[in-house]
């Protein structure tokens, strides 16, 4: 099945003064001195592929994901906004907005993470923010969808300063993976107000001292009362969803987490329900066969709990016992 979003999308990343670029946000990504959408040799390559009726090199990842991949979400988009179609143009964007992050997740590290990295204490050279501006150098005119990843978007500057620049506001649906405890600013909230659509996924694997542990060092408290405030004073295009990475460290818990959510997280103020979506964790506390923790894991976890001054086992007993 052809993937619309080799002619529709490009990912663009920027890290070490170095731009990188590819057709989504899941395919390997190539280096670049310069993005011509159009013509450049490897997203040219994965077109012809795809006209060859060949599954590029590029998209394996979907490949093996089947139903549940992003090809098959991202051509449903395309179909029910009547752009099923061949025709190369700049419509999507899935933008890294840098690496500026103020939690440092278990699940995550110092490539998508400066608190991760100020937390090992890198070098300097190896734990400057990286910020995006790629944006100032793209014909913005027919975007109809971008997707917002970090870091934690919501942390940047910059990105406002491009959704300000955007010509046809009312065309966009802007989309964004934020880890909610960051609110927006007015002006912010403003420049939403003027967008088609705004849909905000939160990143929320569990409940209480669990999250707490997972989302470090965020607080559970906080985060919940973020919540209700986005479903209070977000612009009436503002939608949410709940983005769950299910591994090892919060599995048996999902019940609690779909409780939780039901009672306090389900519809926002104009009553559009709050979608909870789940995705499996990749790395070292990806659900493993045995659904125990390895040796490795527990070091790792031990490791941590020495320079935060937590608890993996009083946090996860089941886990603990298991090992």
């Amino acid at each position: 099945m052809t993937c619309i979003d080799a002619y529709k999308n490009l990912n663009i990343v920027s890290k070490n003064n170095a731009i990188q670029i590819s057709p989504c946000c899941i395919s390997p990504t190539q280096q670049v001195s310069q993005i011509n959408f159009y013509n450049n040799n490897y997203l040219v390559e994965i077109r012809q592929a795809w006209e060859r009726n060949q599954s590029p090199a590029a998209c394996v990842a979907c490949d093996k994901a089947g139903d549940s991949s992003r090809r098959i979400g991202s051509n449903s988009w395309y179909r029910d906004n009547g752009l099923f179609n061949h025709q190369v143009e700049l419509i999507r964007l899935d933008y890294w907005t840098g690496d500026t992050c103020n939690l440092r997740c278990v699940i995550c590290g110092p490539d998508n993470s400066s608190a991760w990295a100020k937390e090992l204490d890198l070098p300097l050279q190896h734990r400057h923010r990286s910020v995006n501006t790629i944006w100032k150098t793209l014909d913005l005119n027919k975007l109809k969808y971008i997707h917002f990843n970090g870091g934690e978007p919501l942390l940047s500057k910059e990105h406002v300063e491009f959704l300000d620049a955007i010509p046809i506001k009312s065309q966009v649906h802007i989309n964004y993976n934020t880890n909610g405890t960051v609110l927006p600013s007015k002006n912010l909230l403003d420049l939403w107000a003027q967008f088609k659509l705004v849909q905000l996924d939160f990143s929320i694997d569990d409940i209480g001292e669990r999250f707490e542990y997972q989302r470090f060092p965020a607080s559970w408290a906080e985060v919940t009362k973020n919540l209700q405030w986005y479903i209070d004073m977000s612009p009436v295009n503002c939608m949410f969803a709940v983005n769950t990475t299910v591994g090892i460290l919060n599995y048996s818990n999902l019940s609690n987490l779909n409780s939780w959510l039901k009672s306090n997280f389900n519809a926002n103020r104009v009553t559009d329900p709050i979608e909870h979506r789940t995705q499996p964790a990749m790395g070292l506390f990806a659900l493993n066969f045995s659904k125990k923790l390895t040796n490795e894991m527990s070091q790792f976890l031990d490791k941590l709990d020495i320079r935060r001054n937590t608890n993996w086992r009083k946090t996860f007993p089941e886990l603990a016992n298991s090992v």
